[in-house]
């Protein structure tokens, strides 16, 4: 919420007759964050339920969990951060860091482990803030992302001076995370050539190099790909977005049913796209933020039958959203070897 006001205030700026608007836009915006039953009235206002189809899948896909599952979608999210290792090192430079919002009057506390991973470089506000009044963001000293999401360097995990992709890259936080964390050259990959400039953007404010930005579709690599194959993918797949609801409320009511069964497809061919432009031996990592297994089990699955040289490796599989994370689909795949 504090992120659409900020948004929504740097929006009026771009228009030069809506200067006027600006101040009156910031009030009325703060003043709902003030009144939290303002904001939660006008939630359970607006959005009484989700539409039948999306409870429908949802229950049948975790006949226990789905009410959890809708409990946190309508709940405020965490304002997760990741400290940037290039230029905060170490565990004892990340407490020191985390002092400053203690100094600034800022509550925040260190990531508990998702599963068998840690997040060393993660914590968490405990009372969201603008990014303004971050600490050092503008500096580049962290970036906002989900605990959930920080996840994905950690199971690539690619080798030093190896050659990575990260495929459908915008606005660039997981491309921005492997190059702080591993010593790699990396391409990141955008079809909208818009949203290639906010990768752009976050790499240089984050004063990160080794990061090569790339227009194109990943599922026609001929107009993009130069030759010489990829040792790890990152493919972080276009998606329903069902896991990131709590963040993005008219998701359920933007989609339809059917849209589920096309973007599976364009999963697909993706995948296939990208499984030819990996090295033998190279790794890929396909990503959703869903919690439909048509996006997730059900396409690390088909992609084992439809790939006879895809071996399977550990990886979180299916994150469901909690308290802590957004939902996100896991599955790291090796290529075999001639």
């Amino acid at each position: 919420m504090h992120t659409l006001v900020n948004e929504a205030v740097n929006a009026s700026n771009l228009d030069p007759n809506l200067g006027y608007a600006k101040g009156l836009i910031n009030a009325v915006l703060r003043r709902v964050l003030r009144n939290e039953n303002i904001y939660q009235e006008i939630s359970e206002e607006k959005n009484p339920s989700y539409p039948d189809w999306w409870i429908r899948k949802l229950k049948y896909a975790y006949p226990e969990q789905a009410e959890a599952i809708i409990s946190f979608s309508r709940a405020k999210p965490p304002l997760t951060l990741r400290v940037n290792q290039k230029q905060i090192i170490g565990a004892e430079s990340k407490k020191a860091y985390m002092a400053q919002f203690s100094e600034a009057g800022l509550e925040c506390q260190d990531l508990a482990s998702i599963g068998n991973y840690t997040l060393p470089l993660g914590f968490e506000l405990t009372t969201p803030v603008p990014v303004a009044q971050i600490p050092g963001f503008y500096d580049g000293a962290c970036s906002v992302q989900d605990a959930g999401a920080q996840l994905a360097g950690q199971i690539l995990n690619p080798a030093k001076g190896a050659r990575v992709l990260d495929a459908c890259a915008a606005p660039g936080g997981k491309s921005a995370q492997l190059l702080e964390q591993f010593d790699i050259g990396l391409d990141a990959l955008e079809i909208d050539p818009l949203r290639a400039k906010r990768i752009e953007e976050n790499f240089s404010r984050l004063k990160l190099t080794g990061g090569n930005v790339l227009i194109g579709d990943a599922a026609n690599p001929k107009a993009w790909f130069k030759g010489e194959l990829y040792d790890a993918i990152l493919a972080d797949v276009p998606c329903s977005a069902s896991g990131i609801v709590r963040r993005h409320p008219d998701i359920p009511y933007l989609r339809q049913e059917v849209d589920i069964k096309n973007l599976q497809v364009t999963q697909r061919k993706i995948l296939t796209a990208l499984w030819s432009v990996l090295k033998p031996g190279g790794k890929l990592l396909y990503v959703t933020c869903s919690v439909f297994p048509d996006e997730g089990e059900l396409q690390a699955k088909w992609w084992l039958s439809a790939m006879p040289n895809a071996l399977r490796l550990e990886a979180p599989g299916q994150l469901l959203p909690n308290k802590q994370h957004d939902g996100f689909f896991y599955a790291l795949f090796e290529k075999a070897k001639d």
